[in-house]
């Protein structure tokens, strides 16, 4: 594929300039497209070193037309190819780090020993595109770090907030309780303000083992709902 590309591009080279609509440039776009897919596919799967030398001879390929003289390439299509060198390098840049990219592109001997301008286009682009994911990145950072600034003010006001028993006796016995019991019984509230003995728990079967800790659930509330379910499938 990436002779096929490289094949198309030598076309261009040698043609005059044409409209818009050039078929020979809408086959190199085809082309690179189908390229860039390919390697996205196959950079998942890849170390960094594998990644580079799966993309740059992509990169290297869109910018060996544009080392030739402006006379030997006609603006249009210089212009055009500068534009889809653009769209490799933005599809690179999620693979390889921006460092490398920089450090290939100025260690190319056309590039290193011309002036900066000629790549100019390229660097500026590539350095707005990271600077709009930096962006997006600070963005998302900040948006979740509310969030979970939010849940856990919500958790910690749940946990210390204080619960107020409907009633003075245990749901269950209906034996009152002492704030100052001498049975070393423990008395266990529920957030729907429902109060037992732990032992009355314990004989009705409302505790549950998850991952070794002892799990209590309300006997009036559970109960309710057991007869609500019955009463719907007799219904």
């Amino acid at each position: 594929m990436l002779e096929r590309l490289q094949s198309k591009l030598r076309e261009i080279t040698h043609q005059g300039e044409n409209t818009k609509e050039d078929p020979s440039l809408k086959d190199v776009e085809d082309t690179m497209v189908e390229t860039i897919a390919l390697c996205q596919r196959n950079s998942h799967n890849l170390n960094q070193q594998q990644r580079e030398a799966l993309w740059f001879p992509l990169l290297e390929a869109m910018m060996a037309p544009q080392k030739l003289s402006s006379s030997a390439i006609p603006h249009l299509h210089s212009e055009a190819l500068k534009s889809l060198t653009m769209q490799v390098l933005n599809s690179m840049a999620a693979f390889i780090a921006l460092p490398s990219i920089l450090q290939r592109i100025l260690q190319d001997p056309v590039y290193g020993k011309g002036k900066l301008g000629e790549i100019q286009g390229l660097i500026l682009g590539m350095l707005d595109t990271f600077n709009y994911e930096q962006t997006l990145l600070e963005t998302t950072t900040s948006l979740l770090n509310q969030d979970l600034h939010w849940s856990l003010c919500n958790l910690r006001a749940s946990v210390t907030r204080g619960l107020n028993p409907k009633q003075d006796y245990c749901s269950i016995c209906l034996q009152q309780y002492k704030r100052r019991q001498e049975m070393a019984d423990e008395i266990i509230v529920f957030s729907c303000g429902h109060l037992y003995h732990s032992f009355c728990l314990q004989n009705k079967e409302c505790t549950m083992e998850i991952e070794g800790q002892t799990r209590w659930t309300c006997y009036k509330c559970s109960s309710s709902n057991k007869v609500g379910k019955l009463s719907e499938e007799f219904i």
